[in-house]
């Protein structure tokens, strides 16, 4: 057994830092972990080079760590796996404490793994040294502190068993983050004539082995209450609202499971872009999707033709207020569908948890006949609401922002997957995008609602996976414009639609628009040159002025690469065109 002291002969401390980070990154492999996201430093070093050298896993380096968080859990929200992120100590790990907090909302399963001093450099004013045991607070769902490397079968032991613990609860029911703090004595880098090899075999033969792959692992049926199913099946007239529901985009059968429970229960199906539903119209035929609800529910007097006496809620409401008002105006039971016990009613109704998963719910509704006259109004009412839209949008300008969305879910091919970018985007994506049966998935950071880390996230689900887009504005962009620097190490394709409108559009649809400060401290415009943003980063990038242009970009995004096409709209015309369009409606 090798001492942990600080007295270890150097070469023998660096083998042991090298066989400890070996053995947790194949752990972590064996575990289902198909991806870590490095970003540089020393102390690190053991945990980079083992992931660097583990051919059973891929691996890339991003400068940034507030970059690379994102990167990682864009790719865990497009997969629906558990990604690694391993980072060094002091504010390095502090950076990637914002997309901790948007894993820990949207319940996306990230390993993070910092890297820290050993307990003799802590507080005593050694360089680079913070408070890192507990560092993301309640942002996780579980923290370790692991202790220094030992060369003992009780430290590989604790070592292995910890990890099957932290992957499990990131990929448990309740999906989130994991925080654990690895100390690390220096050296770091064994000399070219120790031999490893041999060692390292044997370790891995004896201490890495795993019942199963947990990241893989599908979660068993949850049966519903039957008491629960007989009320909600008690109601002829209802509505299904599925919301900010991203986690069906890497499960099929729950999209189909949604289309079965609403032809068992007759209700219409009101689904925000975030969910995949719209872009599966296809199993709606015999029942009814919704996506223009935005619209036709901004006038108060459609409500008594549609008020139901139940609604059942899968996911987090749509970030439409318009809806939120009319749930709250109409103020039916609400159903809330889950396998956990998350609170997902922000409008505070009168809820009920049903605790179940949507397979088991479709399986527990018996088919039965239905008021069709409920069917009928509510899509009679989407028709006239997506025809006057396409009506209006015909004779408007194509740098109205909502028209390029409404143009790119047209245009779209099938099997890409999509990002959002917050603010604006979001909500002219809920409102304009059409129902397509594309099978694309659509992401956005809607956890904590923040722009920040928009293109890290989008380069994170592209990587290695299918074509990919991102629609962001100007803001959000530059906002997170470190991910250009990911250019380089980045493996996919991913076209990012950059609607330019030199500020933050999403204030000019509120009061302070009209204030005299509005430019200077809300809009906040900027100046910045796109195409030579791009150019110093060597990325392809080309400026859009027609649609027949932006047709064909979007339909040759396979093989793309990482290309940037900007659009530029005037925000202050957007909202003009917005209302005229409500007004027509």
């Amino acid at each position: 057994m090798v001492s942990t002291n600080s007295s270890i002969d150097p070469e023998a401390q660096a083998k042991l830092n090298t066989l400890v980070g070996a053995l947790v990154v194949e752990i972590l492999a064996r575990l289902g972990v198909s991806l870590i996201v490095t970003a540089p430093g020393s102390r690190s070093t053991a945990l980079t080079l083992a992931a660097a050298n583990n051919e059973k896993l891929d691996s890339i380096a991003i400068l940034d760590e507030r970059s690379a968080g994102f990167f990682a859990l864009g790719a865990s929200k497009a997969s629906g796996k558990p990604v690694a992120l391993i980072c060094t100590s002091g504010t390095a790990a502090a950076n990637c404490y914002p997309a901790v907090i948007e894993a820990q909302i949207s319940n996306v399963p990230l390993i993070v793994l910092t890297c820290d001093r050993p307990f003799e450099l802590r507080n005593c004013s050694a360089s680079q040294v913070i408070d890192q045991i507990k560092l993301f607070g309640d942002n996780v769902n579980q923290f370790h502190e692991i202790g220094l490397p030992e060369n003992s079968d009780a430290y590989y032991s604790y070592l292995r068993q910890t990890l099957v613990h932290s992957v499990s609860r990131a990929c448990g029911l309740n999906k989130g983050p994991v925080h654990l703090n690895f100390s690390f004595r220096e050296p770091f880098l064994c000399s070219k004539n120790t031999d490893i090899e041999t060692d390292l075999k044997e370790l891995l033969t004896t201490h890495a082995n795993v019942v199963a792959k947990i990241g893989e692992q599908s979660h068993n049926s949850i049966l519903p209450e039957p008491l629960l199913v007989e009320k909600l099946t008690s109601h002829s007239k209802g509505i299904i609202i599925v919301g900010n529901a991203q986690e069906l985009a890497n499960d099929a059968e729950a999209t189909k499971g949604i289309a079965k429970i609403s032809r068992s229960l007759g209700w219409p199906v009101l689904a925000d872009v975030l969910s995949p539903l719209r872009n599966h119209s296809e199993l709606f035929k015999e029942c009814l999707l919704v996506s223009h609800y935005d619209f036709f529910l901004r006038d108060p007097s459609v409500f008594n033709h549609l008020e139901p006496s139940a609604i059942l809620q899968i996911g987090a409401l749509p970030t439409s207020k318009v809806l939120r008002n009319y749930l709250q105006t109409i103020n039916p039971v609400q159903f809330l569908l889950g396998n956990t016990f998350k609170n997902i009613d922000s409008i505070h109704a009168h809820s009920i948890p049903l605790i179940a998963t949507i397979d088991a719910l479709a399986t527990s509704i018996e088919p039965c006949d239905r008021d069709n006259q409920w069917i009928h109004i509510w899509r009679e009412y989407e028709i006239n609401s997506s025809l006057s839209i396409d009506h209006s949008l015909a004779s408007t300008d194509f740098d109205f922002e909502g028209k390029v969305t409404r143009l790119i879910s047209e245009y779209i091919p099938e099997n890409t997957n999509v990002f959002l970018a917050n603010s604006m985007t979001v909500r002219y994506a809920e409102s304009f995008w059409k129902q397509n049966n594309t099978n694309n998935s659509v992401f956005c950071n809607r956890g904590a609602n923040g722009i920040d880390g928009t293109l890290s996230s989008a380069m994170g689900m592209a990587h290695t996976g299918n074509p990919s887009l991102l629609i962001t504005g100007d803001l959000a962009f530059l906002h997170d414009s470190n991910g250009l620097l990911n250019a380089q190490s980045f493996v996919g394709d991913l076209l990012v639609v950059l609607i330019n409108n030199e500020g933050g559009g999403i204030f000019e649809h509120l009061p302070i628009s009209k204030n005299k400060h509005f430019e200077n401290y809300f809009a906040t415009p900027q100046t910045v040159d796109f195409k030579k943003l791009c150019n110093a980063h060597s990325v392809n990038y080309s400026l859009i002025k027609d649609e027949e242009t932006l047709r064909d970009t979007i339909q040759g995004i396979e093989g793309i690469g990482l290309k940037v096409v900007e659009i530029k709209t005037n925000r202050k015309n957007d909202v003009e065109t917005f209302l005229q369009i409500n007004q027509h409606k």
